[in-house]
C-alpha cells in the first residue's frame, strides 16, 4: 500500500495536470463555458468547477456573461485566461507595409498598427520602425515591453525552420539579413520566432476566420505576390525545412518569363498584383496596387479584364494543388480579398473544368490582408512552445482600461472546438 506521502504526491500531479489542460484549452480556444471545458477535457464538471475556481482566485481567469442563456434561462458563464498574464506581439512585415498587433491569452486584441513602406525598404532602416511601431501599440494597450510574453514575426518570404531565416533572400532581399529575430528580441527583450506571412495566414483564418476548425484548407494570399499556409487534419503543415506553401513559384509556363526564385514563368508571374500592374504598364511603387483595386471596384474595363485573367491563372494553379491536397477549402486573402466578385467565380471554374474530384469551396477571406497579422498573434497566444515565451511577466492591469478599444474576435461553437495538440 503506498504511503501517504506518495498518494498525495500523486494526487498533486494530477491535479497540476488537469489544471494545466484546462488552461492549454483555453488558451488553444481563447474562451469556453464549463460545459465546453468538460467536453474538450473529458473531466467532471465537479473537478472542472473546482479547478476554475481555483485558477479564478488566482487571478488566472476571468468570467463574464454571455449574452445567450442556459437551459435554465440564467446567463452563461465564458471563462478566458485573464490579461494580466502577460500579452502577445504579432509583427507583419510585407512587401509595402509594416503593421503589429498586442493581444492578449483571451484572444482580444488591444491595439493595432498599419504603416506603409516603400517597395525595397530593409531592416537597417525598418527595424526602427517595427519598434517604433510596437511601442505605440503597447502603449495604446496600456502596457510595455515587460508585459510581453513572446512575438512572432511574419515574413512575407521563405523562412526556414532550422536556421530562422529568409531561405531564399532574393524575395525579400531587405529583410535577409542573418540575426533579423536576434535584433528584435534584443530590442523588445522577448523571445521572438520568424514565420511566412502565407502560412499565418492559414492560422489566422483557422483560429478567428470563416474557416475556423475547418480540419484542412488552403489559404491564399493574393497582394503583390502570391503564397499559400497551408492547414492538414487541423494542423499547420510547414514542410520538412518549413517552406511548404510556396505556391506563387509553382511552374504554370516552364518557356515564361524568368521569376526572381531563379524559375521560369511562375503563378505570381500571372496572377500577383506586381504582375497585373506591369500588365498594365503602371509603377509597382508606392499605392500602386491601392490604386488598381480602386480602380477595379469602379469598374475600370481595362483593370477588370486584367484582373478576371490573373484569376483565371490562380485558378489554374489552384487546381494543381487542389489535385494533390483535396482541401475542404480555399480561402483567397491578402489585398485582393477585396475584389472577391472578380476572383472568385474564374477560380471556382478553373477548380470545376479541371478536378475530378469534388471542387473544395472557394470563399474570400473576412479578415482581409490582417489575416497574417493575426495569424502571428495567435502562434504566440496558442501555441508557446514554438515562440518559447518567457514565463514571468509582470502583472499587468485587469481589463483593457476605459481609454481602450477591446476587439474580440469570436471563437468556435462548441461543435467546432479542437482538443489542443498534446
Amino acid at each position: 500500500m503506498p504511503h501517504d506521502g506518495t498518494h498525495s504526491r500523486t494526487s498533486s500531479a494530477i491535479r497540476s495536470a488537469n489544471r494545466s489542460l484546462i488552461v492549454d484549452v483555453l488558451r488553444v480556444n481563447g474562451q469556453a463555458t464549463r460545459s465546453q471545458l468538460c467536453e474538450l477535457t473529458g473531466l467532471s464538471r465537479a473537478t472542472v468547477s473546482a479547478l476554475v475556481g481555483e485558477l479564478a482566485g488566482r487571478g488566472l481567469l476571468v468570467e463574464e456573461s454571455n449574452a445567450e442563456t442556459g437551459s435554465t434561462g440564467r446567463p452563461v458563464g465564458v471563462l478566458s485566461l485573464d490579461r494580466s498574464n502577460g500579452l502577445g506581439l504579432g509583427i507583419d512585415i510585407g512587401v509595402r507595409h509594416v503593421a503589429v498587433a498586442v493581444g492578449d491569452l483571451g484572444r482580444n486584441v488591444y491595439a493595432e498598427r498599419w504603416r506603409q513602406a516603400p517597395v525595397g525598404h530593409a531592416s537597417s532602416s525598418g527595424l526602427e520602425a517595427v519598434v517604433y511601431e510596437v511601442k505605440a501599440a503597447l502603449h495604446e494597450a496600456g502596457a510595455d515591453l515587460d508585459h510581453l510574453v513572446g512575438a512572432v514575426v511574419g515574413l512575407a518570404a521563405p523562412v526556414s525552420v532550422q536556421g530562422g531565416r529568409i531561405a531564399e533572400p532574393k524575395l525579400l532581399p531587405g529583410w535577409a539579413e542573418g540575426r533579423l529575430a536576434g535584433h528584435l528580441a534584443d530590442a523588445l527583450g522577448v523571445p521572438v520566432k520568424l514565420e511566412n506571412t502565407a502560412t499565418l495566414g492559414a492560422l489566422g483564418e483557422y483560429v478567428w476566420g470563416r474557416a475556423a476548425g475547418i480540419p484542412d484548407l488552403v489559404y491564399v494570399k493574393l497582394a503583390s505576390r502570391v503564397g499559400a499556409g497551408l492547414v492538414i487534419n487541423g494542423s499547420l503543415y510547414r514542410g520538412a525545412d518549413g517552406l511548404a506553401g510556396e505556391f506563387g513559384h509553382l511552374t504554370l509556363d516552364p518557356n515564361g518569363p524568368p521569376c526572381r526564385c531563379g524559375g521560369r514563368g511562375c503563378l505570381e508571374l500571372y496572377a500577383g498584383g506586381s504582375a497585373i500592374l506591369r500588365e498594365l504598364g503602371r509603377e509597382d511603387t508606392g499605392d500602386g496596387i491601392e490604386l488598381l483595386i480602386s480602380d477595379a471596384l469602379a469598374g475600370d474595363r481595362a483593370v477588370v479584364d486584367a484582373v478576371t485573367r490573373a484569376a483565371r491563372h490562380l485558378g489554374q494553379g489552384l487546381a494543381s494543388l487542389a489535385k494533390l491536397l483535396n482541401p475542404h477549402r480555399i480561402v483567397i486573402g491578402g489585398e485582393f480579398s477585396q475584389l472577391a466578385d472578380l476572383i472568385t467565380d474564374p477560380v471556382g471554374e478553373e477548380l470545376t473544368r479541371s478536378c475530378f474530384t469534388s471542387a473544395a469551396s472557394v470563399e474570400v477571406s473576412s479578415l482581409g490582408r490582417r489575416a497574417s497579422l493575426l495569424g502571428a498573434l495567435a502562434l504566440v497566444l496558442t501555441q508557446p512552445s514554438r515562440v518559447h515565451a518567457r514565463t514571468a511577466v509582470p502583472q499587468l492591469p485587469r481589463g483593457g482600461g476605459a481609454a481602450h478599444q477591446v476587439l474580440t474576435f469570436p471563437t468556435r461553437n462548441t461543435r467546432e472546438l479542437q482538443r489542443p495538440h498534446r
